[in-house]
């Protein structure tokens, strides 16, 4: 049987004890990447990225963005640098990226 490495103490790694391995982002929530997100984890990043972009390009070709790879990435980079915010919210991480997302894109489609 394969042995699990032991999780790492360092910068993100809050709440993130159920997915075994600091590197697999892929079974993490979308509270526990915000949280990694707060904490600046690249990986964390890469991970939102890979959720909830073809989401965003659905929506970027819809309000016709002029530029919906940049839009898409700037969107991302917002959540990324407000993820702290999402804490003193009630709303599910779901739908405060989505949000988020959503002004972003449509800010930066005008």
């Amino acid at each position: 049987m394969p042995r699990t490495p032991p999780l790492s103490t360092g910068r993100g790694t809050a709440g993130f004890a159920r997915a075994g391995r600091l590197d697999d982002w892929r079974v993490a929530s979308d509270a526990e990447l915000l949280c990694a997100l707060a904490q600046s984890n690249e990986a964390a990043l890469r991970e939102l990225h890979c959720r909830y972009a073809p989401r965003l390009y659905t929506l970027a070709f819809q309000i016709q963005h002029p530029q919906p790879e940049r839009g898409v990435q700037d969107a991302c980079l917002l959540v990324a640098r407000h993820a702290d915010c999402h804490a003193r919210t009630a709303l599910e991480a779901r739908l405060w990226i989505l949000a988020l997302a959503h002004q972003s894109l449509r800010a930066t489609a005008q």
